[in-house]
């Protein structure tokens, strides 16, 4: 990608709030080409339109969760290659096990990388700029 603001990013989560703090926290940073999906459901209908670079992907949701989208995008040639990176709301001290099964899920599903909601929203969105090289 040669310009930041040409990146295309879908955050596809069932939290409003979240998905707002999010946006306004990539737009911030310069990237302006932002969707965003309430549910699985919803994301799958908005890719195939928006044709997104990079999707926020949450794993648990109503309708159709997180692994379940990744899942139908492997499934898809046009879609396989897509770039996602899963959230959780798993915190660090509540359930680990969660976190670790999560965590080998979004790796045998191919997720760039695997963040809490909890986590500084700095670290995910650098960890975006170091995926496109900016």
């Amino acid at each position: 990608m040669d310009n930041i603001k040409d990146i295309k990013i879908l955050i596809v989560d069932d939290d409003k709030n979240f998905r707002e703090i999010l946006r306004l926290n990539l737009q911030k940073a310069g990237f302006i080409n932002i969707e965003e999906a309430n549910d699985g459901e919803e994301a799958l209908n908005l890719i195939h339109n928006f044709k997104p670079e990079l999707i926020i992907l949450d794993v648990m949701m109503p309708n159709k969760d997180g692994v379940d989208v990744a899942l139908e995008m492997k499934s898809h040639g046009d879609l396989k290659n897509t770039n996602f990176i899963f959230l959780t709301n798993y915190g660090e001290d509540i359930i680990k096990e969660g976190i670790e099964v999560d965590k080998k899920i979004a790796q045998e599903l191919g997720a760039l990388d695997f963040f809490r909601k909890t986590d500084d929203l700095n670290i995910l969105i650098n960890k975006i700029k170091e995926i496109f090289r900016i």
